[in-house]
């Protein structure tokens, strides 16, 4: 079902022109990772950037109050980090898993796709299987079942962010053919990353509800919202 979900160049913009060219120290290449960082963050959303590094009444200080907090890194390999980042994302199922998957020990894998806005704009896909072989009631005549997933999300300009992803997905209300799902305590890990994101690490929580399909409750369209506690992008 869905998802989403968290600035820079990409790293391999900094090797030599040349194979002979010469390296710069590694001081020199971090605080040049740290320009172009906070370039990109400034161009992906600026008035989250402003909010973030900005301390004078118009926040116009933001840029170098961005570099200069990141640029006297002593040793290479320093990070950055985000807090409290939300994404939100609307989509399709495209993808409402096997017949009769409901009763199999495998599950029911639902994917979706769609687009991404919130604290920077892109799109994602997800993957996401449910249990419900393990179900248990939702106290309204329907089930909620444990779930487990990846989602890859493609921040424009900046990079790919994929989370594994769990939480407990349950039925609107009395169970049937055509029900809403929702999840409200799912919890994510970043296990890997593209772009500026290369090494990237974070966690967060999300949120998502599936309204039912025309023939399916696990079709149709899918909202959702992450927020990254922590993602710290490695410089």
């Amino acid at each position: 079902m869905r998802r989403l979900i968290p600035v820079v160049a990409v790293l391999a913009l900094f090797v030599p022109a040349a194979a002979t060219a010469k390296q710069p120290p590694a001081a020199a290449k971090s605080a040049l990772n740290v320009a172009h960082m906070c370039k990109n963050l400034r161009s992906a959303n600026p008035a989250l950037f402003k909010q973030t590094w900005g301390t004078n009444a118009n926040k116009s200080n933001a840029y170098g109050k961005c570099v200069s907090a990141h640029a006297h890194a002593k040793h290479h390999g320093a990070t950055f980090t985000l807090h409290n980042v939300t994404l939100t994302s609307a989509g399709t199922v495209t993808n409402a898993g096997a017949a009769n998957c409901q009763t199999t020990a495998a599950g029911c894998t639902v994917a979706s796709a769609g687009t991404v806005n919130g604290a920077f704009l892109g799109t994602y896909t997800s993957s996401v299987t449910i249990l419900w072989l393990q179900a248990t009631s939702n106290g309204a005549g329907g089930f909620c079942a444990p779930a487990t997933g990846a989602t890859t999300v493609t921040l424009t300009g900046l990079g790919t962010l994929t989370k594994s992803e769990q939480g407990t997905v349950c039925e609107v209300g009395a169970t049937g053919v055509n029900v809403e799902h929702t999840m409200t305590n799912g919890t994510f890990t970043v296990s890997s990353g593209t772009g500026v994101f290369a090494g990237a690490t974070g966690s967060g929580t999300s949120s998502f509800d599936q309204k039912p399909g025309a023939t399916s409750s696990l079709g149709g369209a899918v909202t959702d919202s992450e927020t990254f506690t922590s993602l710290t992008i490695k410089l």
